[in-house]
Order: structure tokens, then sequence, then C-alpha cells
């Protein structure tokens, strides 16, 4: 009888994805009447996943493990891997329903179950899908691996005190599915992030004007797939944002939050902004808050699909929206003809190159470009140091957004008393050197 039951690996007690590997390997001819169950332990909330509910969820699959010469493997997310031999899809499902009862009070196993669409297993009969099995044994080993890697570079860099160069293993074609999947289901609420466009006059405190609304990539790498990379594939990580689109969307339908009813940015696909998702949120919307919204359009979506964007564009102007091109460089701002567009905003992205180019013989070319665009349409992003500030003045910029600008923004009040009482100190000193004269 094969029964492989948490034994220990080398990566620890749990962490059994080489043994589920080797196991999938060995049973590539012996495929008939085996069937598998995936069961996503780790889609629960984190207070699903505590040591004795996991302990528990083994013990449930204990008398399907004995009757059907089972094998179990627990994967080191909390997944686990039941391989049965003989049993039906109803006999496994008597223990799947077990577990869902002991989880019923998880947010994602709300509502009717659905074999077919169900959210909490994914089901394998290896006479008809050996394949996909192998290929889930596969990859679930390399996250391992990379994971192991990721862990030996922080405990060197731990040692010798410096930051750690982490590996980071690229998004694959065939993990697409399933990170969109964890995408649709897992709460982003807390990766929400928000990020002001600030009116910068000279001499006066900068005016925040609205904010981009954007989910923290980095935090959802981490909570999702901490082990690879999302952004080393541009084409991959495009197809993930129209995933991301509606989650955002979703969230400002159903937000309780009073700060996020008006005077934001969203920067959709141009898909996105024709779906049914962005129309359930455009008919919450009353006129005047469509007035103070602004959706961003990148580039590249604009040019791979131009009679989509120009129906999507003549939609949302209509409605009300303003719209604004974003993924801007000072190489690509010659090619953009903002009025013929359509554009209300242009955004411009900063770098040390685009300051550099500046003390160049083309340095007028540019400033003429900005001209034509119109300075006053024009936001400066990706702000990160003090040359950012000026070199918005130097082209008539005023809008502004990016790390650096927050920053200032905390400080002002704080550099403003400071130069009051720098100015206190010397009138004082002033009028003292004047009495003793």
């Amino acid at each position: 009888m094969e029964n492989s039951f948490s034994s220990t690996a080398p990566e620890g007690p749990f962490n059994q994805e080489k043994v589920f590997l080797d196991f999938v390997k060995r049973i590539g001819k012996q495929t008939d009447n085996r069937r598998a169950v995936h069961i996503h332990l780790s889609r629960l909330r984190p207070y699903h996943q505590r040591e004795h509910h996991l302990r528990i969820a083994q013990n449930a699959c204990e008398e399907l493990i004995a009757k059907f010469q089972g094998t179990l493997f627990r994967l080191i997310n909390n997944d686990i891997v039941l391989v049965t031999n003989g049993a039906t899809i109803t006999q496994i499902d008597e223990t799947i329903l077990r577990l869902r009862y002991l989880f019923s009070d998880d947010p994602m196993l709300a509502g009717d179950y659905d074999l077919e669409a169900d959210q909490f297993c994914t089901w394998f009969d290896l006479t008809r899908q050996y394949a996909e099995l192998i290929a889930l044994a596969i990859q679930k080993n390399e996250e391992l691996e990379a994971l192991k890697l990721r862990e030996k570079a922080e405990a060197i860099a731990a040692i010798n005190g410096k930051p750690p160069e982490l590996p980071t293993t690229p998004l694959a074609p065939s993990q697409l599915a399933a990170v969109a999947q964890a995408i649709n289901q897992a709460d982003l609420s807390s990766l929400l992030k928000r990020q002001a466009i600030f009116l910068v006059n000279e001499d006066r405190k900068p005016e925040p004007l609205f904010k981009e609304l954007f989910f923290s990539i980095e935090q959802l790498q981490k909570t999702l797939l901490p082990t690879h990379n999302l952004l080393s594939n541009r084409w991959l990580f495009q197809d993930l944002t129209r995933y991301l689109d509606k989650r955002m969307l979703v969230i400002l339908r159903q937000n309780d939050d009073s700060t996020l009813t008006r005077s934001y940015s969203l920067n959709l696909n141009v898909a996105t902004a024709l779906s049914n998702e962005f129309l359930k949120l455009d008919q919450t919307l009353g006129a005047s808050v469509r007035k103070s919204i602004v959706i961003e359009f990148q580039l590249l979506d604009v040019f791979a699909d131009v009679g989509s964007f120009t129906f999507a564009r003549d939609f949302l102007k209509e409605r009300g929206y303003k719209i604004c091109l974003d993924g801007i460089t000072h190489l690509s701002m010659p090619m953009i003809d903002r009025r013929k567009m359509g554009f209300d905003l242009v955004k411009l992205q900063w770098n040390q190159d685009l300051t550099k180019f500046l003390t160049t013989s083309r340095a007028e070319d540019i400033r003429a470009t900005v001209q034509k665009i119109d300075p006053n349409r024009m936001i400066l992003c990706h702000c990160g140091a003090v040359e950012a500030i000026k070199t918005a003045q130097d082209l008539g910029i005023k809008l502004m957004q990016g790390f650096y600008i927050d920053e200032y923004v905390r400080n002002y009040g704080r550099n403003q008393k400071e130069e009051t009482r720098n100015l206190a100190d010397a009138i004082g000193r002033h009028r003292a050197e004047a009495d003793h004269s």
C-alpha cells in the first residue's frame, strides 16, 4: 500500500514537493483508476491556516487514504495533494465535503457548492489528465527550489550585513492562469495604494489635485508568488493587469471609504474601459463625480488597437471623464499629438536621463515639444529626486507626482518653520549688532 503522509523531507516536515514529483513520475505507467485532487488550503484566510487546522484537514483524509491506497502530500504553501487508486469522484467528495464543512465560515467557501467551478479543489482524472498533474508537480518543485535559493541568499546577506541579492524566477506562461485565478479570488484591498498628483508653484505649498489608485506590485508578488518575478515578462504582466483592473473596479464599486468617492485616477487597459465591470461602476457615479475622475491609458495599449481606443475615448469623454496618456518618455514624446489624440492630460516620466538631455544641444527640441503638448496639461511623474522639480520648472510643468514630491509635502510645514526660525535668528543678530555699534 502506498501511503505518504507528512514524511519528513530535508526541506522540513511538510515540504514534500520533491517527494510529490518523484511519486508522480513513478506512477506514469499506472494511471488507470487513479484520481488526484489538489486542495487549495492556501486560498483560505490566514486564520484558517493555523497548524491545528491543517493537521485536522490531513486527519480528515486518513480514511480515504487507508481504503484506496491513498497518498497525501502537504506542500510548503499549506496546500494538500491527495492521490487515490480506485476511488470514485463521489467517494473522494465525501472527504472534501468534510473539509468544506471544517472551513465553512471562510469567505472563499461562501455560496453554493459547484463541483465544476470549485475554487477549493482542482480535480485530476489521471487516465486523461496525467500531464496536468505532472506539470503541477514540476511547478511546485521549482517554486520550492527558488524559495530555498532565496532563503540561502538572505542568510548569507545577514551574515555579511548586506541587503540580499534575491534570485528571481521569471513568470512562465503556464503559470499565468493560476496567478490570474489567485488575483480574482484574493482580497486585494490591503494592497491598494494612493499617490497624489500635486500642483507645484514656487514659494507655495504643493496643492493635491487628485490621487492615482493602484495596487502595490511588490506586495502583490510577495503575497501571490513570492518566488517569481511578475514583471520579468512585459507581455505576461500586461495580461495580468486586466485582472487587476477588474479587482480595482470591484473595490471601488463596493467600497465604503469616503476618500475613494471622487477626485482619483485609474490606470486601465482600453479593453477594461469597455467592459461590463466598468459599466457597473459608471452606473454608480453621478455626473459631477465622473468629471473629477481621470482614466489613464498606456501608450503601448493605445497603439495596439487604435480603433478600440478611439471608441473608448469617445465613450469616456461623453460620460464626463478626463483621459490621460501614460507611459511617455522624452524619447517618445515627439510622436505625441495630444489634441489630435484627444487626451486631456499627458504623463511624462522623469529620470536622470531627461535631466541630462536638457543640457544637450537638443534641449530646445524637447522644450518646443512640451509647448506643443501644453505644459499646463502635462504631469511629470516618477519624480524621485530634487532634480525632478528643477526639470519640471525648466519645462514649465507644474503638475508633479512621485515619492520625492510626497516627502517634500510631508516636510513642507517643518521646513517652513525652520526657515522662519532662521530668519528670526538672523534679524535678532542684526539688531544686536546694530545696538552694539
